[in-house]
């Protein structure tokens, strides 16, 4: 795939919402785990309103879902901030014109979806649906920031076996992230007190929530096996001047945090503090292998972004 288009270069001021968007989205993927860990979901037990106002009543977990809206609709202004300028001043770059409109749409849907989940008392499948759409807003505006950075002509445009591997990894860790969210909605969380087994050391297992909890523990290890052939394709590019490379290593770090965090948290009893850190790690990750693959797609426009790697 190569598109080509009359470019006209964005300026500063959009690159810069673009990024706060990133970053605010990011934000709001961990105080929605907050509000999930410290089941603050029902503290506002209405929607769009809290408790019939529009300034919530002073308890806690009032407190951290009214928090979890607030930036939602911090979320929400921004993107239609960058629509509108976008519109104003780059209507001519049709890509970057569709890609924020979607995201837009996606928005709305997801406070949409945020309120029906309210209002069905957190039914499980909807807050996992809820994860996954807010990890796949956070994709599509860094690939949005990344058009804006760099282009959309891209020299690279083929999807060799690196951009394959990449796809495949960020495929594996966002199935990752869904299994997690449905083990926690579920009740599955606890449902094995050790690791790596799921309890006294016992591969047999014969009731739901623990198949529930091993599930996601095997789509870990397929995750993290991908992961690491990840990590061996940014290692390549280490003298290479790249970005590709610094990327690799914050992930190698992430991963090796994670499993102790995902360990620790089993062997732990659940601590919240443990669980907030569980999501915001995969959720790291799961930016940080969009990124790499970003990286790489545009490796065409700037070949310091990826340092050299064979492209067949």
């Amino acid at each position: 795939m190569k598109i080509e288009l009359n470019r006209k270069i964005p300026g500063p001021q959009l690159r810069s919402l673009a990024f706060a968007t990133v970053i605010s989205i990011f934000f709001l993927i961990v105080l929605g785990g907050v509000v999930r860990v410290t089941e603050s979901g029902l503290g506002c037990p209405d929607w769009p309103l809290c408790h019939g106002g529009i300034i919530p009543p002073y308890k806690l977990e009032t407190l951290i879902e009214y928090s979890h809206r607030v930036v939602a609709s911090l979320v929400a202004i921004l993107v239609l901030a960058m629509l509108v300028l976008i519109w104003i001043k780059y209507r001519g770059e049709r890509l970057l014109l569709y890609l924020t409109l979607t995201g837009f749409i996606l928005v709305i849907a997801q406070a949409g979806l945020g309120g029906i989940t309210v209002l069905t008392e957190l039914a499980g499948n909807l807050v996992t649906i809820h994860l996954g759409l807010a990890q796949i807003l956070l994709a599509l505006f860094t690939l949005v920031f990344f058009v804006i950075t760099y282009g959309s002509n891209s020299g690279a445009g083929i999807f060799n076996k690196h951009k394959w591997l990449l796809m495949a990894t960020i495929t594996s860790v966002f199935a990752l992230l869904l299994s997690g969210s449905y083990t926690t909605t579920t009740g599955a969380s606890g449902a094995c007190d050790q690791w790596p087994f799921c309890q006294s050391g016992s591969l047999l297992i014969n009731s739901k929530l623990p198949v529930v909890h091993m599930i996601h523990r095997i789509v870990a290890v397929v995750a993290g096996i991908l992961i690491v052939a990840s990590l061996q394709l940014a290692w390549k590019t280490r003298n290479g001047g790249s970005k590709l490379y610094p990327a690799g290593v914050i992930l190698g770090f992430a991963f090796v945090m994670q499993i102790v965090v995902g360990a620790a948290t089993v062997l732990l009893d659940l601590p919240a503090e443990l669980k907030i850190l569980h999501l915001f790690v995969a959720t790291l990750m799961w930016w940080l292998i969009v990124i790499m693959l970003l990286l790489l797609y545009f490796h065409g426009q700037n070949p310091r972004l990826t340092g050299k790697l064979e492209t067949n």
